[in-house]
């Protein structure tokens, strides 16, 4: 492998992928950028195992070849440089990296031994403008639950339909959701299609293609999505980045979320379908009260008014309007 690349290019690209790159004791090549030289760019990839970024920047490449090297040494070396030009060469299993003035060796390993990130191929696809959904996400990503107890709250829900794309997260405590419409739909969706990211593959994702006022091509898949960007004179990648899905049903926003904690025990999160109108609320009540109230309630099905955090609630049968049981909620909360 030998090429000539700008110094700039090099250092976003290095700063981009190795942001999912740590210490990584089991796996020591994940510790590792994977460096390619293909047809008029160099490709920089790294991988977490469940999520994978890779970065194409332009370049004169006189040689095709791979390397895999270790991402800080070969960062730090280059932050030092104040030179224009880059020239990257490898023999057998150590990289060359010289300027006018400098030069210095690394050792690396085998491109064959990193780990595959995988391409996703699926023929459901669809372009959104890179920053309307950066700034989408980042209206929603805070409230992603914290806690592994339900993995499916930990990551972002989106719904990519027709004509919008719905974007949410929920703690099971609260609840944001942007829609983001498309004017120009382009996208070859049959049918809705919903997904769980990841919060840090979510945050990888603004962090790449916030900057960017171009459109952004997301492929779908049952337990993966790739998102690319694209060189606008040719066409090809500069950014991707590829992430598992998280597994399980996110709650559907027609039903009603009852959560309790004790700090000794734990905590534990229950849905129940509903049928809601008005806003969504938010309010914390004792226990004890709300179920001797429904205790004294003896239809199948229950009316139940919230009148925002600190309002009273108010229990009804559906059938009996002379009863009703009202309950102050838990201030401070």
């Amino acid at each position: 492998m030998k090429i000539i690349i700008l110094k700039e290019k090099l250092v976003k690209g290095l700063n981009i992928v190795e942001r999912i790159i740590g210490k990584n004791l089991t796996l020591p090549i994940l510790n590792n950028v994977l460096i390619s030289a293909e047809e008029n760019s160099l490709k920089l990839s790294a991988t977490d195992l469940e999520l994978g970024i890779s970065y194409w920047g332009l370049a004169k490449v006189e040689e095709k070849g791979k390397i895999t090297i270790p991402a800080k040494t070969l960062s730090s070396f280059v932050s030092f440089l104040d030179e224009e030009k880059l020239t990257i060469e490898t023999k057998e299993k150590v990289l060359f990296l010289k300027g006018e003035n400098y030069k210095t060796q690394i050792k690396g390993l085998e491109a064959k031994d990193y780990p595959i990130i995988p391409d996703v191929a699926s023929e459901t696809w669809l372009e959104l403008n890179a920053r309307a959904f950066c700034e989408g996400m980042m209206q929603v990503i805070d409230f992603c639950a914290l806690t592994q107890v339900r993995p499916e709250l930990s990551g972002i829900y989106l719904s990519f339909q027709k004509n919008v794309v719905k974007i949410v997260s929920t703690d099971s405590f609260r609840l944001a959701e942007k829609t983001i419409a498309l004017d120009n739909p382009t996208n070859n969706l049959t049918s809705v299609q919903s997904l769980i990211i990841p919060r840090n593959a979510a945050r990888e994702l603004v962090n790449i293609f916030s900057e960017q006022d171009r459109k952004i091509k997301f492929y779908l898949s049952p337990s993966q999505i790739m998102i690319e960007s694209y060189f606008s004179e040719t066409n090809n990648p500069q950014a991707r980045l590829v992430s598992r899905l998280i597994e399980g049903e996110y709650p559907k926003k027609e039903s009603i979320t009852i959560s309790s904690q004790n700090v000794d025990l734990g905590e534990t999160h229950s849905n129940l379908s509903a049928k809601i109108k008005g806003e969504e609320t938010v309010a914390s009540f004792n226990y004890k009260f709300l179920a001797e109230g429904l205790g004294q309630i003896k239809t199948k099905e229950v009316i139940f008014e919230l009148n925002g955090q600190d309002g009273p609630g108010v229990l009804k049968p559906t059938d009996d309007p002379s009863y009703i049981y009202v309950i102050m909620p838990i201030k401070g909360n």
